[in-house]
């Protein structure tokens, strides 16, 4: 399916809970003429700690510079575990660009964990993102006994919660849209994907997170001058 954009953030690439298979199927569904990635691709925080990569996180990969040199322009858009890019950022490598943020269409593209305060406390970033993939583990072996509710979900709804109140998350990124002139944001970083207007002094804006590959499978399709919010299980349900 042909459309002008497509946005995907947080697949953690590396993680034992990305669900790259799902992810490959979405990209393979579409031909978008701009592929944005924003943040945490690739998770460079837990490669670095231990080895762990599967077929399907290379065929990712493949599919993406696929895209790219099939006329797809793809812009990457930098995180807080994909982090080691930013040395380089930005960067043009042929079709794919590589940068901290990105204005498009008047919205302001950012993966949001530079205005996130908490997480700017690395080592309680990185205790995160251990502890996300415990839970992640220990979810799926109770599944299979037939346990239903996600403890790695309710863990991420009670943390990410408290952060949210906490440094007005989703506010913070308005604001920083604001500064720029732009009419919203699309982010990352929180995994909570939505779509959602604000309106501030001057004019409404629109707040808008691609979730994540983890819990949600969730993207972005922009087509028609329209953002949506999809999943992966509306698309693909049997």
């Amino acid at each position: 399916m042909k459309v002008e954009a497509l946005f995907i953030s947080d697949v953690h690439l590396g993680s034992r809970g990305s669900n790259a298979k799902e992810l490959l199927e979405v990209l393979k569904y579409y031909q978008p003429e701009k592929l944005f990635i924003v943040g945490d691709f690739i998770d460079g925080w837990l490669l670095k700690k231990r080895h762990y990569w599967t077929q399907d996180f290379t065929n990712v990969i493949r599919k993406v510079l696929s895209y790219s040199k099939n006329g797809t322009e793809v812009i990457y858009i930098t995180g807080n575990h994909d982090e080691y890019l930013r040395k380089y950022s930005p960067i043009n490598l042929e079709n794919i660009y590589i940068c901290d943020d990105y204005v498009w269409k008047n919205i302001y593209i950012t993966h949001g964990d530079k205005y996130d305060g908490v997480v700017q406390l690395k080592w309680l970033g990185l205790l995160g993102s251990f502890g996300y993939e415990v839970a992640i583990i220990i979810d799926r072996t109770i599944k299979k006994f037939g346990y239903k509710r996600s403890l790695s979900k309710w863990l991420k709804d009670k943390v990410k919660g408290a952060i949210k109140f906490i440094t007005a998350y989703e506010k913070q990124l308005i604001y920083q849209a604001e500064k720029r002139s732009c009419e919203g944001v699309v982010c990352g970083h929180i995994h909570t994907p939505v779509i959602r207007h604000y309106y501030t002094d001057y004019k409404g804006m629109s707040y808008i997170n691609c979730g994540d590959w983890i819990e949600n499978n969730s993207f972005i399709v922009y087509n028609e001058d329209e953002f949506v919010l999809k999943y992966y299980s509306d698309l693909f349900s049997n």
